[in-house]
């Protein structure tokens, strides 16, 4: 996950008053640790829940992720159960089986996925009709040292608020309207 990925998940978490979290595809623990560590700090109350089955990313998380006994880890989206409902979902990986996303969201839940990713965009909004969907960027490019091309921009992720009320519509037009100017300020970057 970007920074600017992480730093966007921690706003939502600090604005929205976030008490619970579902990360699918956890990987090596970079967006939980930076989570749960903000947590620790803020004091928030959080229950945090994700999913990974690879063997390396599992054994990573351990040393990874500073607060490993905050977090809840499991297999699969399956093993979450229809029961536990989370205000924020993090999509930061390929999960087969999304369309059981919707038995474990809040009635206001916020969805974030990392990266452009969009035949999962596209399969969360045919399942949240009602969806108000932002695509957040950055204005970084890629440095030198990193894997990228240097004249490619870095950072963003698909917000989505899956039947948003008031406040979130609010969040979601700021967000659209900065996107639109960061869109024009790039192309002089």
């Amino acid at each position: 996950a970007t920074g600017f990925a992480i730093y966007q998940i921690n706003k939502i978490i600090k604005y929205f008053n976030v008490t619970s979290i579902l990360e699918l595809g956890l990987g090596i623990g970079s967006i939980s640790d930076t989570v749960l560590k903000m947590a620790k700090i803020n004091s928030l109350k959080l229950r945090y829940v994700g999913t990974e089955a690879n063997e390396f990313c599992k054994k990573s998380l351990i040393n990874n992720v500073e607060e490993y006994d905050k977090l809840e880890h499991l297999e699969s989206l399956s093993q979450v159960g229809a029961n536990n409902k989370f205000d924020l979902i993090i999509i930061d990986g390929l999960e087969g089986s999304l369309k059981e996303i919707i038995t474990n969201c809040n009635p206001h839940s916020i969805i974030f996925i990392e990266g452009d990713r969009t035949p999962q965009r596209k399969l969360i909004m045919s399942i949240f009709p009602k969806a108000k969907h932002v695509n957040v960027i950055s204005l970084k490019k890629n440095k030198e040292q990193s894997h990228g091309n240097v004249n490619f921009f870095t950072g963003g992720g698909q917000l989505i608020f899956t039947n948003p009320n008031l406040k979130m519509k609010l969040y979601w037009f700021k967000e659209k309207v900065s996107t639109y100017i960061k869109r024009y300020i790039r192309k002089f970057l």
